[in-house]
């Protein structure tokens, strides 16, 4: 089902089509393997709704639902995201996680570049366990901020947020105006994978990492020339290592909770 009918600007319509793409290759399989009679998904952080759109499509008999808060601060989210919900017949509740009331429980939850986001990523995680079915999997991909690298506004980390914020201002007010996403830095939970799996044995929460992710996002810059170019800063040497096997120094132990992207699953 083609969607791009529903965007005024082309732009955004690229962009949102290919991480899309992207979180489609992540979750399908995953979906697939919870696939039953009446299974019931939850994206958190939906968007314009084309990944929901693309997984109703491949999982007709699915019962598919989003979050999407109301005032995301992305103005152009919400005229696509209507239509898109009425045409692929799907629930797109218009809050923040910490205010839904979930009417049932969720065979698979996920969220693709959100978890960097949310005021505490604790509660997130806590809350979302209590959204799954006995054996169900909540999915999480986003930025692990132990590499220092921020790659929204893609400027290096120094040290912390706000020595990064003091020394990167104009840089990141100029994106903020650029991308009509205002508030996009103050978002920003930086998030560490350690910290992640610490709380989760703490709190005896099941969560495993897909280590693997990475060499994905590796090859994601050959094959998604839009990807590449919003990372370009990072994309050739990136590149280089990749031909050359340096990164899979990355999937060491140790080495692997510094890897720019994680890609988490937590089982009921």
């Amino acid at each position: 089902m083609d969607f791009r009918d529903a965007f005024a600007d082309p732009d955004y319509y690229i962009l949102s089509d290919e991480e899309a793409a992207f979180g489609f290759s992540e979750v399908e399989g995953i979906i697939a393997a919870h696939a039953k009679p009446g299974m019931r998904c939850l994206e958190i952080g939906s968007g314009p709704a084309l990944l929901l759109g693309r997984l109703k499509a491949r999982f007709p008999d699915g019962h598919f639902e989003g979050l999407e808060p109301a005032s995301a601060g992305f103005g152009k989210t919400d005229a696509p995201l209507a239509v898109i919900a009425a045409r692929a017949g799907l629930t797109v509740h218009r809050c923040g996680y910490e205010d839904f009331q979930p009417p049932q429980k969720y065979d698979v939850i996920f969220s693709i570049n959100v978890f960097e986001h949310v005021a505490s990523w604790r509660d997130y995680l806590t809350r979302t366990y209590d959204w799954l079915t006995p054996g169900g999997v909540a999915v999480i991909l986003c930025p692990n901020y132990a590499f220092p690298w921020e790659p929204h506004v893609r400027i290096p980390i120094v040290l912390t947020k706000a020595l990064t914020h003091r020394l990167f201002r104009g840089r990141i007010e100029s994106f903020e105006t650029n991308a009509d996403y205002r508030g996009l830095w103050a978002s920003l939970n930086f998030v560490k994978k350690r910290q992640v799996l610490a709380f989760a044995r703490q709190a005896g929460l099941k969560i495993a990492s897909d280590d693997p992710v990475m060499d994905r996002m590796f090859r994601r810059l050959f094959t998604d020339p839009h990807f590449a170019g919003r990372q370009k800063a990072l994309a050739g040497i990136a590149k280089l290592f990749y031909r050359l096997g340096l990164t899979r120094i990355l999937e060491w132990p140790g080495v692997r909770l510094f890897a720019p992207f994680m890609a988490l699953r937590m089982t009921k």
